[in-house]
């Protein structure tokens, strides 16, 4: 009897090991992008934030300092954080907003189309831009809408301009065309493909049912472009992190007088990088975190507004109240 309980036991501990293996593997595979994400991610901000709260009180003596948050203090009482804040949130919003929009509008016109070879051409002279420098397409823009004022020459408008002039119009402005000039296309591309991919697996059924555009928007278009949003979200908040005035301003443009930086170049300027940088380590590393976390809280809000998004918290919200309900009428009833 005792023999056959351990033959037993023996076989669930070989059961149990045989089920942990898979498992095992698994987690000895994804161990190294783990170490990787705790090196080159979760580490530098943590080391970011600390570095962050050490101020020191007199700055002829670095020696001394204290842990606080005063550092923050500074950069939010200093007038170039603040229009940095501005431009770039108004960048990610209006920049972001305005590029999701035009990339819809002109994915569903190419869409229409019926010649297939006609779409394809559109899309891979679009598709073409990604093959270009990110230098000479900075030019380009600059040309076209910095110093040599193009833009508003050819609308007769010379007076008015983004970087000179007595009418200048505000600078945020000047950066937002610039993330519809590089995100349009990209935009443009998911979106293309997503409504193609609709069509490939519906366009049948659409013409059998003869559903009207805003019936095909509604229950075919709009689960593929789901799809997508959140990629081309990521991808746009990625170009609005990354914007560098320095890229398209001319090097006699103070950026400061101008209250002209965003948050990325607000930071390295304290880094020592980039125009008239100086290092003030402590106010780099606090405009770092603090940065990092508005631009990330940015994100979260954008994303809450997805479709599918708003359509969960709904189901979740009419569920909760019907429950409630639920419970209140039932205790009324006893």
């Amino acid at each position: 009897m005792n023999k056959l309980s351990f033959l037993k036991s023996k076989d669930q501990i070989k059961l149990k090991l045989k089920n942990l293996f898979p498992i095992l593997k698994i987690a000895l595979l994804i161990l190294p992008l783990l170490l990787l994400i705790l090196l080159f991610t979760i580490i530098p901000i943590f080391h970011t934030f600390i570095k962050s709260l050490r101020f020191t009180p007199n700055e002829a003596n670095r020696t001394i300092y204290e842990y606080n948050f005063k550092n923050y203090n500074n950069i939010l009482s200093d007038p170039n954080f603040k229009h940095a804040i501005i431009n770039s949130t108004f960048v990610l919003l209006f920049g972001t907003g305005i590029s999701i929009i035009l990339a819809l509008f002109f994915s569903f016109i190419i869409n229409s189309l019926i010649s297939r070879t006609t779409k394809s051409i559109l899309l891979s002279v679009i598709y073409s831009q990604f093959f270009i420098s990110g230098f000479a397409i900075a030019i380009a823009f600059t040309n076209f809408f910095g110093s040599k004022n193009l833009f508003f020459y050819i609308l007769r408008l010379n007076q008015y301009s983004f970087t000179s002039g007595n009418k200048r119009l505000p600078i945020w402005i000047y950066y937002a065309i610039y993330q519809i000039w590089r995100s349009l296309p990209f935009n443009l591309i998911l979106f293309a493909a997503a409504l193609s991919r609709s069509n490939y697996k519906y366009k049948k059924l659409m013409l059998n049912d003869k559903l009207t555009l805003i019936q095909s928007f509604k229950y075919v278009y709009l689960n593929e472009l789901s799809k997508v949003l959140f990629s081309i979200l990521f991808t746009n908040f990625i170009f609005t992190c990354l914007l560098l005035p320095s890229a398209l301003l001319e090097d006699n443009f103070n950026v400061d007088l101008n209250y002209a930086h965003t948050l990325t170049s607000y930071t390295i300027k304290y880094l020592g990088w980039g125009a008239n940088g100086v290092l003030r380590f402590e106010k780099g590393y606090s405009a770092a975190f603090f940065s990092f976390s508005y631009l990330i809280l940015l994100l979260c809000l954008i994303l809450l507004l997805r479709p599918k998004t708003i359509k969960n918290i709904y189901k979740l919200v009419k569920k909760t109240i019907l429950k409630y309900r639920g419970k209140y009428d039932d205790k009324n009833s006893n």
